[in-house]
């Protein structure tokens, strides 16, 4: 969310009078460069978290004759609407958007209605409304259910305003799926689950076409992928082992064929075609490095058109060559025209008409991250977002690396050096959550790590043992491991980036969220001669506690208990809470910021509270900032500047680094 032209008089006035609050870089070679002119020009807080001037998200309708996008509506996150053709634009204040694994806003298929989700208080029991773009902003609450978490699985037939989620308001547990009709107002259950579906999959003639499905009541039980046996039953055509990863993205009954992600049999994931009659399987495409990060789908095209691979930079591969060649062509006319102002190191499809003529693609280099209209009838290219330029005057290009650890193991990750500054600088380690995720490869935009570059800090991120993206032996060789190997990945990480002459080693802090907080408090533990100061976002102190209120919806408790441990196993439970950083609190003696929300699912407060406690009761340097209208993730820009704000001040204290000062748009009304 961003916003960045309110008051403007103010504004400006704000700014002159304010520039004094700023403080100024200490770490020497940071105050060598300031000296000299070299630091890049300080970019507020705000412009981070509260730019009005961003638009993106660009989708298509499927006669390709409107486009719809995020923007800043009011003092709020909002979407607008405008024809392709161009005309006026209307905006609709719809508020803040929750994020899910899937969309956040679709088009249905009358080319008319939008269906988007919100998460009101942060507690992911989500919620679907649909606007209508030619009449009156008069939101649908499609589930307006308490304490129920729905989410949309796709649009209806083709011109029809009925489109399909799951919810679980039956049963907290599963996810049942439904069919919303925009006409007349109404929701019907389509199928309902046993307690054991895990995915509804649609059809490309939108009719319920597969489900993936967990073979027992218990995680951990494997899973399978099962197609309707025409007698109101299912047939199975594939099973899956508990650690396998089986993925069907998308359905063609008149085919016979469905398409997905797979690790059967294999150590990386690959872009898979199965038969629907048979179950047999053909790999379409895959990688000796890395996982299959993503595969593009369009709305007319038989299968997949291409995928991508983060080996370091980003690889789009497109296996439709006349696509592939139209994209390529697409981004030399961009660059030609000066819609681009860098090469793409990825053009990736984004949206598309149902008649394949207009695509939006989305291209992403250095410095500038472009969202582009194509015509393939024409080949005519068009940007549709604005120039940022400020990105290139302030921002810093982000690169990949890589190392061996001590034990061997090959460990990447991406680090930003901060802008027109020689020599060693202070270092922040960003730990990412999960772990079953990792970091990739960004454009460099308005995000928390460009802001720490821009105060003067160097920025790692590391893909330690444990996480997604580099195979399943990557993933379980963190096993048992969060403890031990993979803190000390954290900090050999750190450690090469000293090796390269990089960081100061002794100017260095490390900050993450949920898993990364976890691992911040265990840095802090295990290794606090190596860090100055510590930012601990939503992180995990208790891993009992944790497993012990599950959300109901969760299906994944077998990896918990893999890489943690069984807290219903009295010898396990011990050693958890032995090794759990609220048993160790003595140790962490380095200033500490931890950042909670409220309404978090699945960390819960007390982890928070309970160490914010424990080092006041010991006479530690803590503060705590607590969101009460916050979950897991700090989403608000009004909570994000302030947390940002935060940030940024803890770590200019002990590291060093610029802060931009007291911003005025922290008196906005909330």
């Amino acid at each position: 969310m961003r916003l960045h032209r309110i008051l403007p008089p103010l504004a400006l006035a704000a700014t002159f009078l304010l520039a004094g609050c700023a403080t100024p870089a200490r770490h020497p070679a940071l105050a060598a460069a300031q000296a000299q002119g070299t630091l890049a020009p300080l970019v507020p807080v705000r412009r981070f978290v509260a730019n009005v001037d961003f638009a993106g998200g660009f989708q298509l309708s499927p006669d390709g004759e409107w486009l719809v996008w995020s923007q800043a509506v009011g003092t709020d996150t909002g979407l607008a609407v405008r024809r392709v053709a161009g005309g006026d634009t209307r905006t609709f204040a719809t508020g803040y958007l929750a994020r899910p694994a899937g969309p956040s806003y679709l088009w249905l298929a009358d080319n008319r209605h939008i269906a988007y989700i919100k998460d009101l208080r942060g507690d992911e029991n989500t919620q679907i409304q649909v606007i209508d773009t030619r009449g009156a902003f008069e939101p649908w609450q499609v589930t307006p259910w308490p304490g129920v978490r729905s989410t949309i699985v796709g649009y209806g037939a083709p011109g029809s305003s009925r489109f399909f989620l799951a919810s679980n308001r039956r049963d907290r547990a599963t996810m049942d799926l439904y069919e919303a009709d925009v006409t007349t107002r109404s929701v019907r259950e389509i199928a309902r689950s046993d307690g054991q579906v895990l995915e509804w999959i649609l059809g490309e003639d939108r009719q319920l076409a597969g489900r993936i499905r967990q073979l027992g009541a218990t995680d951990g039980s494997g899973h399978a992928f099962e197609v309707p046996d025409g007698t109101g039953g299912w047939r199975t055509l594939r099973t899956a082992g508990p650690w396998d990863s089986y993925w069907i993205h998308r359905i063609e009954p008149d085919k016979h064929k469905a398409w997905g992600v797979s690790n059967l049999g294999r150590d990386k994931l690959a872009v898979i075609e199965v038969d629907t009659v048979t179950g047999g399987e053909t790999m379409r495409a895959s990688d000796a490095d890395v996982d299959i990060a993503r595969v593009y789908y369009t709305r007319f095209a038989s299968g997949p058109v291409g995928y991508a691979v983060v080996p370091g930079f980003p690889q789009i591969r497109y296996l439709d060559a006349a696509l592939g060649a139209d994209v390529q062509r697409a981004a030399e006319r961009a660059r030609a025209t000066g819609a681009l102002d860098d090469a793409p190191r990825a053009l990736q499809p984004q949206s598309s008409s149902e008649d394949g003529r207009r695509w939006i693609l989305h291209a992403r280099g250095d410095f500038d991250d472009a969202e582009l209209l194509l015509d393939r009838s024409t080949g005519e290219v068009t940007r549709l977002d604005p120039k940022e330029p400020l990105r290139r005057a302030a921002l810093s290009p982000e690169e990949p690396y890589s190392f061996r650890a001590s034990d061997g193991r090959t460990i990447h990750g991406y680090v930003i050096r901060p802008r027109g500054v020689q020599g060693a600088v202070p270092l922040v380690v960003d730990i990412h959550g999960g772990p079953w995720v990792r970091d990739e490869w960004r454009t460099a935009g308005f995000n928390g790590d460009q802001l720490l570059a821009n105060r003067g800090y160097a920025v790692l991120t590391v893909n330690y043992r444990g996480s997604a993206g580099y195979g399943r032996e990557h993933l379980a060789a963190g096993r048992m491991q969060s403890w031990d190997k993979v803190q000390a990945d954290i900090a050999e990480a750190a450690q090469w980036a000293v090796g390269q002459g990089l960081a100061d080693p002794q100017r260095m802090a490390v900050l993450g969220a949920s898993y990364g907080g976890y691992s911040v408090l265990m840095q802090l533990i295990q290794k606090r001669q190596d860090w100055k100061c510590g930012v601990d976002l939503v992180g995990v102190a208790n891993w009992v506690r944790v497993m012990e209120n599950w959300p109901p919806f969760w299906r994944n408790r077998h990896y918990f208990i893999a890489f943690y441990g069984d807290p219903a196993k009295p010898e396990e439970r011990a050693r958890m809470m032995r090794e759990a950083p609220v048993s160790h609190l003595d140790e962490i003696t380095a200033p500490l910021l931890v950042i909670q929300g409220a309404n978090d699912i699945r960390v819960q407060r007390q982890d928070s509270d309970e160490v914010v406690a424990g080092l006041r009761q010991r006479g530690r340097p803590v503060e705590y900032l607590l969101f009460d209208n916050e979950g897991h993730q700090t989403r608000r820009w009004r909570n994000r500047l302030e947390m940002w704000r935060r940030v940024e001040d803890t770590l200019a204290t002990c590291l060093g680094g610029r802060s931009a000062g007291w911003d005025f748009y922290q008196v906005m009304p909330r």
